[in-house]
This record gives C-alpha cells, structure tokens and sequence, in this order.
C-alpha cells in the first residue's frame, strides 16, 4: 500500500477540455453552452465553467502554517458610543471567544466611540488586557490625535519586557476619499511621526492600514480593490521608509483590509491574490522573505447586507466567513446581522462572534493552511485577479499614485462604473439577493437594535459605502 494519493490516478488518461465539453452539451440536451455555463465577472474575467490546468506559478502564495487553537484573529467592532458602554461590550465579547477589538472612534460618538482622550479610551478598555487582546483604531476623524492617544495608553500599561501588538489604522489617503475632502499637506508628515514614535516604542505594531475596502464597499470590483491596496500598500512603504524603518519593518507596518461577500469562490481568490500581489510590493523595496507575507484582515461586507429582512444576513455572513477563513485571512470581522438599521444588541453580537467558533472549531477550517492551493479555479482566478490588478495599480502609480488618482477623482469614476454594472446585473435578474430580488419574504420578523443610527449619514462623496439592496427595498415599500 503506498502513501502516495497520486497513484490512484494511475492508468486515467488526463481529459482535456476537448474530451469534457461534448459531454458536457449532451447534458445540457439542447441549451446553449455558453449562455447557460459560461460567466464572467464584472471585471471582464472568465469563471470557466471549468478549468483543467492552473497558471505556471499560481499557486505559489505564501500561507503561513495556523495556530491550530486560534486559527485568525477573531476581531470584533465596537460601536458604541459611551466608554461604558463600549467597555461592557468588549468585556462580554473577549468573554464570549473574540480575540481582538476594534476601537471605531468618532469625535462626535454619532457613528461609534466617542473617545477623544487617552482617560476615555482607557475607561473603554477596562480590564482588557493589550498583550493578550490585540487592539486597532478605526477612527472616522483625527487619526493622528487618536493614534497619539492609544499611545500614550499603551504606554501608561506596558510592563517591561510584554510585546503589545494591534494596529492605529493611520491611512490619510483612504480617510480623506471616504470623508469627501482634500488631503491636507500636513497628513503625510503626521503620519511619518506617528510611525517614527510608534515603531520605538512598540515594533510590533501595525502602524498604518491599507483600506481597500473602501473601493468594495462603495460598489469597486475585485480588480479595483485589488489595485488599490497596492498603491496604498505602496504609499505606506514609502512613508515608513521616510520616518526611518527599515524594509522589513517598513512592510510588516502595513495591514490590508479586504472584503469577503456572498461570492465564495471569488473571495477566496481574491484573498490569494492580494499575498501575491503585496509580496511583490514589499520585494520591490527590497524585503526580505520573511517580510513579504501581507498582514491580511478580511470583514464582511456592508455592501451585501439587507435592511428588510436583517435575518438573512445570517446567511450572507456565515457564506463570507467561510470565504475569509479559506482564503487564508489572519483576521476576521463579522458584521453583526443589524448593522444596515443599527447598533448591534448584545445577541447580535453574540450571533457574529460565535460564527468564528462555528468555522473554527466545527468547521475546522483552520486545520489545513491553505485549502484552495491545488484547485485550478481559485488558482486561475486568483492569477487573472492578480494580473488585472497589477496592471491597474501600475496606471494609478503612473498618474501619480493613490492620493493623485482619488484626488482628481479618476479612480471613483472608475469605481462608479462597477457599480452600475452591479446594479445592472441585479436589475436584469443575472444575480439575485436573497430575500430582496430573490425569495422575499412579504412579512420579514422584525430584530432588535440598540438604537438606529443618526439620520444624517457620513459625508456624501464618491466613495461612500453603499449597500445594493437598498434601491429594492425602497421599490418593495
């Protein structure tokens, strides 16, 4: 008996496409072959119907073997607005399995936590401990004063001889699109100090954020997403570098934050394709191996979520999840089911944090270290993505870099027409929504929220998350 699987094939001839299509139309007893099984995405993208061989080198990602007790960072959002409150939530989420927090900090305390001083954000953080539970700042204004807060609070905690880990989320490029506002000349120098103070004292956090969720979020595509995590991950390279890292630290104080939706098989190699894709940034600066591999947090989409029928959020979650979890991502946050009509009630926070145990621990997808590698789809996938994205990246680098293209707004037109394809192919009934498009329920349950959110939405801009359910539901009422 041998131990090699491989011989089970012995004696079976490879098929080729040739041998599998005639079989495939006899199947199909009349129906067009490539109306019915032929798909594209809507970055022009071939999803097959099959694939019988993958791109020389596509599946050479560098995926790091998982800690099988902890699989990903298991990361919650905090939105509340009060420290106290925030601080309840926080403790009953690390009680419940969540490994770290994220601190969504609003000066205003409209859209989550109003802590604009180091004494509240450490009342927000009471009791947890910042070398077991990583924290990172997600702050809608004044990244650089909140940045400087969480700081100082670290520092007032540390213990000598403890590694602190997290992330402040410093990305002046991303905030400035997502608010709508020119980049202030001051934002790069800030950010370079924040780095130089941040990397003395605490080398093992991750300073800056490349966010191309963004893009995702407000209707991008695959491509587009791609593309701008890597001129992001390019800009905060280049600004480590200023303040004074070397290459490898310089790469290894960049987290990408992507986006896993509903479309699993895309997701995955999307999240594939980014390590690719980010491994040959950090080389071009001149990284060491060790430091090529992307710090990679992957978050559920917004864009997908229903406000009619929240409870089929479930579904889309757990489908995401498991997306973000196969594609290798080293943390996760799952969007509570509420979060399209407001703050989470403490069982929607239960319900998001323990999907994390369901995939982890009954799932068990964090036993093997990449479950994709071998597949010829999310390898041919994730080499195309990776080829498109490289090639926008190179355009948006040409015009200037990331701050250029959102600045003349080239790169929200080019955002703003995925998004019409979007809604085009929903509006044709080529994809559907479930429990919006696609099976409604005339009489959704109502869910509980802890307050609906302000009616004034963030600043209006090109960029603005959408959701793209929402045009439906409006038709539905």
């Amino acid at each position: 008996m041998t131990d090699d699987i491989r011989a089970l094939a012995g004696g079976f001839p490879a098929l080729s496409p040739q041998d599998w299509r005639p079989l495939a139309e006899k199947a199909l007893r009349g129906a067009d072959f490539e109306e019915t099984l032929s798909r594209t995405t809507v970055d022009g993208i071939d999803r097959g119907p099959v694939f019988f061989d993958r791109p020389e080198g596509a599946h050479a990602v560098d995926a790091a073997p998982r800690d099988i007790h902890l699989p990903w960072g298991m990361r919650q959002t905090l939105v509340e607005a009060s420290p106290e409150a925030a601080n309840a939530a926080a403790l009953a989420d690390l009680m419940g399995g969540v490994s770290e927090l994220e601190l969504r900090l609003d000066p205003e305390g409209r859209f989550g936590l109003k802590a604009n001083d180091v004494d509240l954000m450490d009342a927000a953080l009471k009791g947890v401990d910042l070398t077991l539970a990583p924290v990172h700042l997600d702050s809608l204004g004044g990244q650089g004063h909140h940045a400087h807060a969480f700081l100082t609070l670290m520092a007032r905690r540390r213990v000598d001889g403890e590694q602190i880990e997290g992330g402040l989320g410093i990305s002046p490029v991303e905030r400035a699109a997502r608010q709508g506002v020119a980049l202030d000349d001051q934002c790069f120098p800030k950010a370079i100090e924040i780095a130089e103070l941040a990397h003395a004292a605490f080398p093992n956090l991750k300073v800056f954020r490349a966010d191309a969720a963004l893009a995702f979020e407000a209707g991008g595509s695959e491509v587009q997403e791609l593309a701008m995590m890597a001129a992001s991950a390019a800009t905060y390279i280049r600004l480590a570098l200023k303040a004074g890292l070397g290459a490898d630290a310089a790469a290894r104080s960049v987290e990408a934050r992507l986006v896993a939706d509903t479309d699993i098989h895309l997701t995955i190699a999307k999240l594939r394709a980014a390590r690719r894709i980010f491994a040959r940034i950090a080389e071009s600066f001149g990284a060491s191996d060790q430091a090529r591999r992307l710090s990679l947090h992957a978050t559920t989409a917004h864009r997908m979520l229903s406000a009619r029928d929240p409870w089929t959020n479930l579904i889309r979650n757990a489908c995401a999840g498991f997306a973000a979890a196969a594609g290798g991502a080293d943390a996760i946050t799952v969007r509570p089911l509420t979060e399209a009509i407001g703050r989470p009630t403490p069982f929607a926070r239960r319900v998001a944090r323990n999907l994390h145990i369901l995939l982890a621990e009954e799932s068990h997808l964090g036993k093997v270290t990449d479950p994709a590698a071998g597949s010829y789809l999310h390898e041919s996938l994730a080499d195309a993505l990776a080829q498109k994205a490289w090639a926008l990246f190179q355009e948006i680098e040409a015009k200037g870099g990331l701050a250029s293209a959102l600045s003349s707004e080239w790169f929200q037109s080019e955002i703003a027409k995925s998004r019409r394809a979007h809604l085009n192919r929903y509006e044709a009934g080529t994809d559907q929504i479930l429990g919006v498009t696609q099976y409604a329920d005339p009489d959704p349950r109502a869910v509980e929220t802890d307050g609906s959110w302000p009616d004034d939405d963030l600043p209006a801009c090109a960029l603005a998350p959408i959701r793209f359910a929402a045009q439906f539901e409006e038709a539905a009422q």
